[in-house]
């Protein structure tokens, strides 16, 4: 969600309640395990309000009834999974140790001067939750550990996924599909997914980079994914729900959500 979106779209939905503005609790790490993170996404109070925003748009369904058993896969800072858990849900996550070389991780030294006041107030702080060894590649596993979070490590274009059939309610998935698999696998993963859910599978796209659109065959493959998930009808579970937005690169599919049969 870009800032324009999030600032537009606040006006809309209640506030973020005042618990998911303070900052994380950073204290128990060293800078140079901190800076792995993309700067934007040490930024707690942005990455709740992203979550937040997500929830009343997409499943607003999930902000009040009783507990349910939701699993994100790919839950990088895990702002869904805790405001999800202050909902009273049952959470878990997976996420990735992706960040090797040659991968678009941020490796960068503070630069700015807002970097070296967000860095000094990150770690003015520490948290009580247990740590376990660093793990090479997972540039979130400070974030999860501070917030307390359950989270497995799992490549999620490697079938099958480690959870049971039916054993979530919820399965949820923004914006990692694309790193998972071509397009022309997408319905396996959906499908991996589908056996996973018993009620509902949201997924969020990524819009594509405008030099891959401009690829007339690269764009056509997307399009053609796009257009198989948006028909999905298989297992058990229809798509009920397929949204389109708009970027600079034009207008892209943004949303799927399945529902059980």
């Amino acid at each position: 969600m870009r800032p324009f979106e999030l600032t537009e779209s606040k006006a809309w939905f209640p506030e973020l309640p005042a618990q998911f503005r303070s900052d994380y609790r950073l204290g128990n790490y060293a800078s140079d395990r901190i800076t792995r993170v993309m700067w934007k996404y040490l930024m707690r109070p942005r990455n709740c309000e992203r979550s937040w925003l997500r929830l009343h748009q997409h499943m607003p369904e999930l902000l009040s009834g009783p507990p349910k058993d939701i699993l994100e896969l790919s839950t990088a800072h895990g702002s869904l999974l805790e405001i999800l858990r202050w909902g009273g849900h049952r959470v878990t996550g997976t996420d990735c140790a992706w960040a090797v070389d040659g991968s678009t991780a941020q490796v960068k030294p503070p630069r700015r001067h807002w970097h070296f006041r967000l860095l000094e107030r990150l770690r003015s702080v520490r948290h009580d939750h247990p740590m376990a060894e660093s793990v090479q590649g997972w540039p979130y596993q400070p974030l999860i550990e501070s917030l307390g979070l359950g989270v497995t490590l799992h490549d999620g274009g490697s079938i099958p996924y480690p959870f049971a059939d039916k054993s979530q309610d919820y399965v949820i998935c923004y914006q990692a599909l694309e790193a998972y698999a071509p397009p022309e696998r997408w319905v396996d993963i959906v499908d991996e997914m589908c056996r996973i859910a018993r009620h509902a599978v949201v997924i969020g796209f990524n819009p594509l980079p405008l030099g891959m659109r401009s690829d007339g065959g690269t764009y056509r493959r997307f399009r053609d994914g796009w257009q198989r998930l948006m028909a999905y009808d298989r297992i058990g579970f229809q798509t009920r729900a397929f949204l389109v937005g708009k970027t600079r690169a034009g207008h892209h599919p943004t949303l799927c959500k399945l529902i059980a049969t």
